[in-house]
C-alpha cells in the first residue's frame, strides 16, 4: 500500500466509524453521544483510571507471561507499535492510537457490544446472583472479540501470543471500568494513557 493511500484509508475509516456511531445514537438512541455512550466524567475518574492503567501495567506482563508458558513462544515482534522515524508515519500513527483508536473501539465495544451482551446474558428477570454472571461474561466475551480483531498485526510479524494476551487483558480492564462507572470516558482515556505509553515505550522514551 503506498502512503497516499495508507494515509487516506487511514482517515477514511474513522470517520466512516464516527459516523455510524452518531448514526446508531440518531436512529435507536436519544441522539446525545454523552447520554447513549456514557461520554462524561466524574470526580471519581481521577482515582478510577490511573488504578486501570496501574493494573494493565504492572499485572498485565504477568498475565502475559502465564499466556508464553501456555501457547509457548512463536516469535516476532514485541510490540504492534510501529517505529519509525519518519513524522510522515509516526505522527499520523500516534494520532490513529492515542486519540481515534481509543474513542472509536471503547464507544463501539464498551459503550455498544458490552452493555447489549449484558442486557442479553441477564434475561428478561435477573436476580442478583444472574446479574453478576452476566456482568461478567459481557467483560469477557467483549474482550475476546476485541482481542480477536486485533490478531491480523500477527501478519505484520507481531508476536500473537502477546498481542492476544495483552489485547485480551486490557480488554477486561476497560470492560471492567465501564461497568464499574457506567460510562465509557473513563475507559476511553485509559485506554488512551495505555496507547500513549505504549508507544513511548517502543521508541525508548519509558522502560
Amino acid at each position: 500500500m503506498t502512503y497516499p493511500v495508507w494515509l487516506a484509508v487511514s482517515i477514511a475509516m474513522p470517520v466512516l466509524v464516527v459516523s455510524w456511531i452518531v448514526f446508531v445514537s440518531q436512529r435507536w438512541g436519544t441522539g446525545s453521544l454523552i447520554r447513549d455512550y456514557g461520554l462524561s466524567f466524574r470526580w471519581v475518574d481521577l482515582l478510577a483510571i490511573p488504578v486501570a492503567i496501574a493494573v494493565i501495567w504492572f499485572v498485565g506482563p504477568i498475565f502475559i507471561g502465564v499466556a508464553l508458558m501456555i501457547f509457548g513462544d512463536p516469535g516476532g515482534l514485541p510490540t504492534n507499535v510501529v517505529v519509525t522515524p519518519d513524522p510522515m508515519i509516526w505522527v499520523p500513527m500516534l494520532v490513529l492510537s492515542v486519540v481515534s483508536a481509543p474513542f472509536i473501539e471503547e464507544v463501539v465495544f464498551r459503550g455498544m457490544l458490552q452493555p447489549s451482551l449484558k442486557r442479553w446474558f441477564d434475561g428478561y428477570a435477573p436476580d442478583q446472583d444472574r446479574s453478576f454472571r452476566a456482568t461478567n461474561a459481557a467483560v469477557l466475551v467483549t474482550a475476546l472479540i476485541f482481542a480477536s480483531l486485533h490478531l491480523p498485526q500477527v501478519l505484520g510479524g507481531v508476536n500473537g501470543v502477546i498481542l492476544a494476551a495483552g489485547t485480551l487483558f486490557a480488554g477486561i480492564v476497560y470492560g471492567a471500568l465501564a461497568m464499574a462507572t457506567r460510562r465509557t470516558a473513563p475507559s476511553i482515556v485509559a485506554h488512551a494513557a495505555w496507547n500513549l505509553l505504549a508507544t513511548a515505550s517502543a521508541y525508548g522514551l519509558i522502560s
